[in-house]
Formats: structure tokens, sequence, C-alpha cells
């Protein structure tokens, strides 16, 4: 029992551990609710594993904003159990899961109309931690990944909604296909670039 407290207390150490998840995006509202769930649950800010990604998009997303507007009105009455909400967060707007295809982790972010970045720090996959920064412009999406603490872990990359893709790079290296699958060990940036003829 004392060498899993040491344990614990050396890791607690370690630059980046100690810190709270965080969660960046345009609507305020979504920060401020996020906040208040990672306080109650900040395990909950975690790949989970799953059969599938919930189904998720517009109706859902509109969902989670009116709940969290109404948690910043008129409080913790309102407040969404932090569990869903974080799973809301984690595995609906980022598209995250373990042990997809091939025992890799999963993340495929929804984009919502007119938001142009949103990020997620400190992202549990199983003994691996890291920072999410989507970047949505006209012509592209760019999906930048960076491990900060743990070990590499295998990592498929897409986008749930948006654009048809024409092409995909990974560090500026052209891949096939609709995704980017590969192993993520330090930082990466994958870019998604749509057909020019589409629409949104």
């Amino acid at each position: 029992m004392v060498e899993r407290r040491e344990l614990d207390r050396g890791l607690a150490e370690l630059p980046g551990l100690t810190r709270s998840p965080l969660l960046d995006t345009p609507a305020a509202a979504l920060n401020q609710a996020f906040a208040w769930a990672v306080r109650r649950d900040a395990a909950g800010v975690r790949a989970d594993p799953g059969a599938g990604l919930p189904d998720w998009g517009a109706d859902e997303f509109a969902e989670l904003l009116d709940r969290v507007r109404s948690f910043r009105r008129i409080g913790s009455a309102a407040a969404p159990e932090p569990s869903w909400l974080l799973r809301e967060v984690v595995a609906g707007l980022f598209g995250v899961r373990a042990d997809a295809e091939g025992g890799r982790f999963e993340l495929r972010p929804w984009l919502p109309e007119g938001w142009r970045s949103l990020a997620l720090r400190r992202l549990r996959c199983h003994r691996t931690l890291l920072d999410v920064l989507v970047r949505v412009r006209a012509d592209w999406t760019t999906v930048r990944l960076e491990l900060s603490f743990g070990p590499p872990i295998p990592l498929s990359v897409g986008l749930r909604n948006g654009r048809t893709i024409a092409q995909i790079t990974i560090d500026e290296i052209p891949l096939d296909g609709g995704r980017a699958v590969f192993t993520l060990r330090g930082r990466h940036e994958v870019m998604f670039f749509f057909r020019g003829e589409d629409s949104c």
C-alpha cells in the first residue's frame, strides 16, 4: 500500500499530470460546463471502448449546447450529469474511442458549423495523455496531436462530417484513403483537404 502511494505521488510530480483536462471551443457555456464536470470526474476525460461511435450529429450537438446554456443560466440545479457531459464531448464531439479496428484508438471529430477551432487537452487513452487541436478552414481541416505523457499509441484519425475529402497528409506526407492511420509519437499534424466543388 505504501509503494502504491509513493508511485501515485511520483506520477503526480511529473509535468502535465497535475493539470486538469481542458476544453477550448467558441461556446463559452460548453467550456464552463466541461470545467465543472472535470472537477467532479476528471477520470471521465478518456477514450472508452465501444462497438462504434455514438450516432452523433446536429441534433445531439444542439441538445448538448442547450443543456450547457441552461447550466450557465441557472447553475448546478440544471447541471447535466458530469459523466454524461464528458462522454458527449469526448465520444460525441471529438469522436474518440478505444479498441477500434485493429486495436487502435479512434479520433473522428464532428465539425460544428461556423466553428473555426476546438481543442481538448489532456485526453486519456489508457496510460497515454494527448492534446488535440482541430482547426477548420474553407478548403481544409487540420488535426494537430501531441502526446504529452505515456507510451506511443496506434491511432486512426478521420472526420465524421464536412465536405468530401480529396487528400489527407500527415506531417506533410500524402496518404491514400479517407483516414490517417499511424502511431502517435510526439507531435503530428493531419490535414484533410476538401474537394473544391463540394459545399458544406
